[in-house]
């Protein structure tokens, strides 16, 4: 049976570095970057979309561990990206969806380890993810991806019907969003 539990409900600490290694495999075996031209690099690419997240926001921090306890996937974000001047200086692609932010103010980042994608796991850790941020009274998430990423799909059925292209260097960035309110909106107000 599958478990979605925060970081912060792990148990002991040997527990908790096992499950992080496995994070950090999942990570890195999902993204899209996969060189680096030095360790420090390495490491501060990690920071940014990761480890930041589970420093600051541990609350938001959703781990999906299987029958065997192996992590099977993970979501984590901050449910105010605006109000957070990190994140925007290490993003400054933030600068082109400014009017969209306070509508969809939370963002996330979500992957799942190679076998457990197309199972639902994403589909879960989304809802978990969601539930959790209405309980805040958060009016949105958004995520920002590539107009052409495999994500795409995954996410549109998923409910993140509000797309907003624009450009960024040589091509382009998607905006995508859901609302959380009770009444599914995709157009901002």
């Amino acid at each position: 049976m599958l478990q979605v539990r925060t970081l912060l409900s792990l148990g002991a600490a040997q527990g908790k570095n096992t499950v992080w290694s496995q994070i950090e495999d999942i990570f890195f075996e999902s993204s899209v970057r996969k060189t680096f031209a030095s360790d420090d690099e390495r490491r501060a690419f990690k920071f940014k979309y990761l480890d930041w997240y589970a420093e600051q926001h541990p609350e938001c921090f959703f781990v999906a561990l299987g029958n065997d306890k192996k992590v099977q996937g993970y979501i984590c974000g901050t449910p105010q990206t605006m109000e957070v001047s990190q994140l925007n200086a290490w993003h400054p692609w933030y600068s082109q969806f400014t009017e969209l932010i306070p509508q969809f103010p939370a963002h996330l980042h979500i992957n799942c380890s190679a076998d457990a994608r197309g199972m639902g796991m994403g589909s879960t850790l989304l809802s978990v993810f969601e539930n959790y941020l209405r309980g805040l009274g958060c009016t949105g998430v958004h995520l920002i991806t590539a107009p052409d990423a495999r994500n795409v799909g995954f996410y549109d059925r998923n409910g993140y019907k509000f797309q907003q292209l624009a450009p960024w260097m040589t091509g382009q960035l998607l905006f995508m969003g859901k609302s959380l309110l009770s009444v599914e909106s995709e157009t901002p107000a």
